[in-house]
């Protein structure tokens, strides 16, 4: 209940902030604008820190009803920012006029990415072009937070083991993480949780490779069961959503518009460099693997 109260006060303390820069009857500087923007929103960062461990990593239903509540009013008020004329104008002013004003090049390029960065959240868009934004950007984020609860509700299950025999090969260390996780579920024996703090242990040391090959599915098959935690659906709808996103925001796919921000800059640039390194990528694993094996 405090995190949640945290969160809405810094969403109305972020909208006086923006709302004041926006307004401000003064001309714009890098001062009273990018200064003000970059520092805006503090309490709701630092909320929102917590509000992200927590979501990602309890899972509870305490928290998951929270996450459901909270991240479309979050959304919302992210593209609140993103559609407001007044404030885009003063950042356009500063980015455009950078060279005039003596800005450094530290100043110019805090301004350009700004200004860009309003452009590609669909601040040039009409009004049934935003309304149309908004209403995607909050299905994205109902989204998102169905596949992340999907998931963690995944990663709250174990593989029990019954016999000792079983834990061969772990350090102490991690034969005790695995026993404190079956007491702790009411379970005997040991218990690998899926998760990868408590999997990546079990895969590096156990020796028995049966066992690995058991714990190694159930931890990279979360979301992909055919069951209530499935996934799929989910992605098909993002993957549905993030396309109408990108053409109406005048780019082909999704793909063109992430990578405009990058040093690639388009999808075909980035393919090359990952063709251009999966060879000797491949060819320098197969050598470890060799050096491994010995």
């Amino acid at each position: 209940a405090k995190l949640k109260e945290a969160l809405l006060e810094g969403v109305e303390l972020q909208r006086a902030e923006i709302n004041a820069i926006a307004n401000n009857p003064d001309a714009p500087t890098f001062a009273n604008t990018m200064v003000a923007f970059q520092l805006a929103g503090a309490p709701l960062d630092r909320a929102g820190s917590i509000y992200g461990v927590m979501t990602s990593n309890i899972g509870s239903d305490d928290y998951q009803a929270m996450d459901a509540e909270v991240s479309p009013i979050l959304s919302a008020a992210g593209d609140e920012i993103s559609f407001n004329e007044k404030l885009f104008q003063r950042v356009r002013a500063i980015a455009d006029g950078a060279a005039a004003a003596g800005l450094t090049p530290e100043q110019t390029r805090i301004a350009v990415r700004s200004r860009d960065s309003f452009i590609r959240s669909g601040v040039a868009l009409d009004a049934a072009g935003k309304a149309r934004l908004g209403e995607i950007n909050t299905a994205l984020s109902n989204a998102f937070t169905s596949f992340s609860q999907k998931v963690v509700a995944d990663e709250n299950s174990w593989t029990v083991i019954e016999d000792e025999a079983g834990l061969a090969g772990l350090p102490n260390d991690a034969k005790a993480a695995a026993a404190g996780a079956a007491r702790r579920r009411n379970v005997t024996g040991w218990a690998i949780v899926n998760t990868r703090s408590s999997v990546d242990p079990f895969l590096s040391f156990a020796d028995d490779r049966a066992l690995r090959e058991k714990v190694w599915r159930k931890f990279v098959g979360r979301g992909d069961n055919g069951d209530a935690n499935d996934t799929n659906a989910v992605i098909a709808e993002i993957v549905r959503l993030r396309h109408e996103r990108a053409r109406l925001l005048g780019y082909r796919n999704h793909a063109e518009l992430r990578m405009q921000d990058t040093m690639a800059k388009t999808p075909a640039a980035a393919m090359a460099l990952m063709n251009r390194v999966w060879a000797p990528a491949k060819a320098r694993v197969a050598e470890e693997v060799a050096d491994m094996r010995k």
